[in-house]
């Protein structure tokens, strides 16, 4: 019988900054049985991992596992617990799928019949009841209903649980059994492909192609998280680009946000750095008053720093706020137009026309 085991390993240390991994094929090499990658950075309370599965060729004497294991530290001996997958083709070979407490050697057994079949897509996101979904959100895992008592009689789910603060790293390994005929490659019937991706903030999507949250176009929404696209607005109705984040922010009227102005055929168009806007109906930004700054899509500008200036419509970032200097020529009479008080103002105003 074939049999090829890909083991995900998490374990606890210092949390680094977290990148994007994009998708990495796990991929046994020529003539070798096992192969295991470095340990990478992972939470899981903000990060999901994902994995997608291709069936290049059909076999039905196949049988392979997917295992994620979590650990404390960088080392195997800091077992934590583990999600356990065992995909059968051979006919009346039931498949199985687990998760495994290490801390009171108990197991949560998934019974449903859908979360048994090789699925071509998997997703494992620790911080949910589920666990488990496949097939991109089509079937999702009851292992809570499914947990065994442990031998000292404590309950396996709240285990599991309490494992989640000490999970900080990921390792994965691909094993073929020993038994598997000497030129059979697993790499000939499957594409085996995962990925670590953090929650998309709300108005984006999680690309499939670039593994990038991308902004919605306008009149789609989305709540963020993992989907990967953006819902569209009822017909007739609208929404800027990357604003929505549920149908209620879908108007059949074309309110803007602040920030936006309405174009000549009634969409919100954001501001430019220099000018705001409150939204609403407004059809045209304002331009920042002297001394003041703002970023694109602004709903009010932001003063200069004391005794920093610049012109109207000119302020795009603080650092076009420049100190007021007093120089010959004409630059020295506008500031000191700028800085005196009202009053002192009106006994230099001869000077200020010159």
């Amino acid at each position: 019988m074939m049999k090829t085991v890909i083991l995900i390993a998490a374990v606890l240390s210092t949390v680094s900054s977290w990148v994007e991994t994009g998708w990495r094929e796990l991929e046994l090499e020529s003539g070798l049985h096992t192969k295991c990658s470095d340990y990478l950075d992972f939470n899981p309370l903000d990060t999901r991992i994902h994995m997608r599965l291709t069936q290049l060729r059909p076999e039905d004497n196949l049988q392979f596992g997917v295992q994620y294991e979590f650990f404390e530290e960088a080392k195997r001996t800091s077992y934590v617990s583990s999600v356990n997958f065992d995909w059968h083709t051979r006919p009346g070979h039931k498949s199985g799928v687990y998760l495994h407490v290490g801390e009171d050697f108990s197991d949560c057994i998934e019974d449903n019949p859908e979360m048994l079949v090789i699925p071509t897509t998997a997703s494992i996101d620790m911080n949910s009841d589920y666990t488990v979904e496949l097939n991109n959100g089509k079937v999702r895992g009851s292992f809570k209903d499914g947990c065994e008592k442990a031998d000292d009689g404590s309950d396996t789910w709240q285990s599991w649980k309490r494992g989640l603060g000490k999970i900080r790293k990921l390792a994965v390994k691909v094993t073929d059994s020993t038994l598997t005929a000497a030129d059979f490659n697993l790499n000939d019937y499957f594409t085996l492909e995962y990925r670590l991706v953090k929650a998309c903030p709300v108005g984006t999507f999680l690309s499939d192609k670039i593994s990038l949250c991308l902004e919605c176009e306008e009149d789609h929404y989305s709540p963020g998280g993992y989907l990967n696209s953006c819902n569209r607005c009822p017909h007739g109705s609208f929404v800027p680009a990357g604003v929505g984040f549920n149908e209620s922010n879908c108007t059949f009227w074309y309110s803007c946000p602040g920030g936006y102005f309405q174009d000549n055929v009634g969409r919100c168009k954001m501001c430019s750095a220099g000018h705001y806007s409150p939204g609403g109906d407004a059809l045209y930004c304002h331009p920042c008053p002297a001394d003041s700054y703002s970023k694109p899509g602004a709903m009010h500008c932001t003063e200069c720093p004391a005794n920093t200036v610049v012109e109207s419509g000119k302020g795009t970032c603080i650092s076009d706020c420049r100190d007021v200097t007093v120089d010959d020529g004409d630059s020295g009479a506008i500031a000191i137009c700028r800085t005196v008080p009202v009053i002192q103002a009106l006994l230099v105003s001869a000077y200020c026309l010159l």
